[in-house]
């Protein structure tokens, strides 16, 4: 026979062991007013934190709006310079073929009018031949013998009929 006694018994030790609490234990498990009032401030804290952050996202979101918008203003000026690009271009094609077409025409009508010291008109010294046509005319005062006077005037009666 044995005694039964509290101590023995697994349990019963538990249970005497978790209702047997110090003073500091108890003191641990439960707010003390240090506490309380740190908590506070730390929340005042965090709520000033959050604040500042609020306010630092509104300015954010505020120059992300700006920054938006200048954005669309930068890319409506692109979609317009690059349409005004598009009909530059279109014009000097036009222009192009215009200047292909009296090049070609001058050349025609010149063909039978020799320069001195030049060959006769062709694409290939088409430039060399207007830039002494050029001269001749910027320059009439050194052209004033006979035989250069017949050559600007036959010059100027076979580019009579271009139109420009």
């Amino acid at each position: 026979y044995l005694p039964f006694s509290l101590s023995g018994c697994p349990r019963a030790t538990f249970a005497g062991k978790k209702g047997k609490l110090s003073g500091d234990e108890i003191l641990n498990t439960k707010f003390k007013t240090s506490d309380v009032l740190e908590n506070d401030e730390e929340i005042k804290q965090l709520n000033k934190e959050i604040s500042e952050l609020n306010e630092s996202n509104s300015e954010m979101e505020a120059a992300m709006v700006k920054l938006q918008s200048q954005i669309s203003t930068m890319e409506k000026n692109l979609k317009n310079i690059e349409e005004e690009n598009k009909i530059i271009e279109e014009q000097n094609e036009a222009l192009f073929l215009e200047l292909s077409g009296l090049s070609q025409a001058l050349i025609q009508s010149l063909a039978n009018i020799r320069l001195p010291h030049m060959e006769p008109i062709s694409e290939q010294n088409f430039e060399a031949y207007v830039n002494t046509l050029t001269d001749m005319y910027t320059n009439q005062e050194c052209y004033q013998n006979p035989e250069n006077k017949d050559l600007l005037e036959s010059i100027k009666q076979a580019v009579k009929g271009i139109q420009v």
